[in-house]
Formats: structure tokens, C-alpha cells, sequence
């Protein structure tokens, strides 16, 4: 059978935690388990590195792709929820808990902590 593509996720259907994300404890190895195979500071797929805070929040051809508290118009929480029309990782969607600690830490300012 033919590959499946990844199904969008409605940003509605992914309401806030209520908790602000980490990006040292939580987002950062998310990258670094996901996302670095593809985007680092070697490989910058799309020119963006997920390597450390300076990089998420300055690089990529579309940069900035983390708007600091706003999830909706963030090119980062389009590409993991697949609302923009193309879908990252390209191999399938991050499981939902590691798209909400990510979309969580947008929401709360992305800071670097």
C-alpha cells in the first residue's frame, strides 16, 4: 500500500496545557531526538538548526519560525501540526505530548530557560 500522508491537526484540538513549556527540559531534547538528524548546524534543511535556543529562534529561510507567544501564526507549530500544508517530520506527526510541550513553550513566550 502506499505511504500515508500525516492527518493535520486542528490547532483547536490542541488547547493549551495551561503550562508554560521548558525549552532546556522538554522542547530542546525534542530537537535534539527529532528534529537534528535533518536540521543542525551542518544540515539546515529549510536553513533552519535546531541545535540550541539561538539557532531555533534566528534561523531558517522563512526565520522567524517561532513567534514569541503566538502559537497560530509560529511556522514551527504550522509545520507539527500540519496546518500550513506541508507537515514536519515528513516521516509522521511527533506524538501529541511532545507537539503540545513545544506548542506549550510558544505559547508561554518561547523563552530560553
Amino acid at each position: 500500500p502506499p505511504a500515508s500522508t500525516p492527518t493535520p491537526v486542528a490547532p483547536a484540538q490542541l488547547p493549551s496545557s495551561g503550562t508554560p513549556g521548558s525549552f532546556s527540559k522538554q522542547v530542546l531534547p525534542i530537537f535534539q531526538a527529532k528534529c537534528a538528524m535533518c536540521h543542525n548546524s551542518s544540515t539546515t534543511l529549510g536553513g533552519w538548526d535546531s541545535s540550541s535556543y539561538e539557532s531555533v529562534m534566528t534561523s531558517g529561510e522563512n526565520s522567524p519560525v517561532v513567534i514569541a507567544g503566538d502559537v497560530q501564526k509560529s511556522l514551527l507549530a504550522q509545520l507539527l501540526q500540519g496546518t500550513n500544508g506541508k507537515f514536519m517530520p515528513p516521516m509522521g506527526a511527533l506524538p501529541q505530548e511532545e507537539i503540545q510541550a513545544i506548542l506549550d513553550w510558544i505559547a508561554s513566550g518561547a523563552k530560553n530557560d
